[in-house]
Formats: structure tokens, sequence, C-alpha cells
């Protein structure tokens, strides 16, 4: 099993996906401070300031310890969040790259590529249908191929009428394995 050296497999998404994560984790913070403070509000706050017995709203007392603490969980959580996220994210990424090179690949005339995964990944199900599709055209256009490689040779003796009958039953299969497909209308150029 190979380590990956590039955390960013698909840079836009997983970036997007992060600083909405981050900005999440900071309005979290800034709510439950405001919610403190709010709540706090008609309540008064005893405490003891280096040695000096302080007497306070409560609000004005916690402020700045509630200040720092929110930074700190801003920081250090988001910090861990973008870590854990990042490494996590490849379990999306990667197999949306896989979806897009392998479509890319078949676009292009190629119905052999596959996607494989890791275990760890996500999307097995999509990638599984993906391959499942990929795999039942390349079997019919497969057999489209054979049959009209058949035809084409039984017609090379036109003058042997079984060998005509023949291909007339192979054109008869490519008929059918092309009417699996439902297919646009092509419109007449002009």
């Amino acid at each position: 099993m190979h380590k990956r050296k590039n955390y960013f497999i698909k840079k836009k998404f997983q970036m997007n996906f992060l600083s909405k994560f981050v900005i999440l984790i900071f309005l979290e913070a800034i709510l439950t401070a405001g919610l403190f403070m709010y709540v706090s509000t008609d309540t008064i706050t005893t405490g003891y300031l280096n040695s000096t017995l302080r007497i306070e709203k409560t609000p004005d007392f916690f402020f700045v310890s509630l200040l720092l603490i929110a930074l700190i969980a801003i920081v250090g959580i988001g910090i861990a969040a973008m870590i854990i996220f990042l490494l996590l994210s490849h379990r999306i990424a990667g197999p949306l790259y896989h979806f897009e090179k392998t479509l890319k690949e078949a676009e292009d005339g190629d119905l052999t590529v596959r996607i494989y995964l890791r275990k760890t990944d996500e999307l097995t199900k999509l990638k599984e249908a993906i391959n499942s599709a990929l795999s039942s055209i390349d079997s019919r256009l497969g057999r489209i191929g054979k049959s009209l490689s058949e035809a084409e040779e039984l017609l090379s003796n036109p003058d042997d009428s079984r060998a005509v009958s023949k291909a007339k039953s192979k054109v008869n299969l490519i008929k059918d394995e092309i009417a699996y497909f439902k297919v646009s209308p092509i419109s007449k150029s002009k």
C-alpha cells in the first residue's frame, strides 16, 4: 500500500469544504460566548484576582477569560479539524478524481477502463455502478463489433445464398444489440 504524498487531490473542492468547516467552528465559538454573555447579563460574580476580591457583573468578570478560551478553542479545534479533515477528505476527493479521470477516458473511447479505489475510500457504490455501466456498454459494443465483422466476412461471398442468409442474421443481432441503447435522435445536417 502506498503512502499519499499529495494531500490536495481536488484542491478547490477540499479548500472550499475546509473553509466552510472552519467558519462553522468560528461561528459556534462566537455563538457560545455570546449566549453566555446574554444569559449572565443580570448576574453578579465574585472572585479573586491576584489576592484582590472583585465583585462585578458576570459578563464583565468573564469577558477576557471567555474571549481567550474562545480564541484557543477556535485555533485548537480549527487546526485539529483541518488536519483530520484533510486526511479524511481523501476518502471523497480521491474517488472523485478517479471518477473524472475514468469517465474522460471512456469519453475518449476506451471502454475497458475501470475505477479502482482503496478499501477506506467512500463512494464505493457509485464506483460499482459506473464500472457496471462501463462493463455493460463495453460488452455490448464488443458483441456488435464481432457480429459486424462476421457479417462482413459472410458478405465477402455474395454469390453464396447461405452466407447471405447468415449475414442477414448477424445484421439482425446487431440491430437487437443497438436497440438496447436509448439514444438521442440524430438531426439531419444541412
